[in-house]
């Protein structure tokens, strides 16, 4: 059976489609709060593995055209085509993103320190020598 392994765990990818032949495997490293969707066909789905009461335990699901599954954490998947398929990827936003978001919604909120001009605080009862 044809495999390809792609790491995707550094960067953050734009939502992609993918096709798959039948029983062609595609193994990809995500992170947790990933997305696949199922276009058309049938895939299985494969990791990433966990411990589970003390032993070693690799969920397992199987998507048909027009589901949707969220992998609750980070790792290595497996998926599997059962038949020709095709599917989309949706990956979360990576910290630097969101940090990135973050500070640009706050320059757009506080005023910047080199743009503010302090004003003098005027003295209610001038003191006379």
């Amino acid at each position: 059976m044809p495999s390809v392994s792609i790491d995707t765990s550094g960067r953050v990818l734009p939502a992609s489609a993918t096709r798959l032949s039948a029983g062609q495997c595609l193994q990809l490293c995500v992170p947790a709060g990933t997305v696949l969707h199922a276009g058309a066909g049938r895939i299985e789905v494969s990791g990433p593995p966990q411990w589970l009461a003390e032993s070693w335990h690799v969920p397992r699901w199987r998507l048909r055209a027009g589901e949707t599954l969220a992998i609750p954490a980070r790792g290595w998947l497996q998926v599997v085509a059962r038949g020709d398929a095709a599917f989309t990827i949706a990956m979360p936003l990576g910290v630097i993103d969101r940090l990135a978001g973050l500070l640009a919604w706050r320059r757009r909120r506080v005023p910047s320190p080199w743009r503010h001009r302090p004003q003098p605080i005027a003295d209610p009862a001038p003191e006379k020598l």
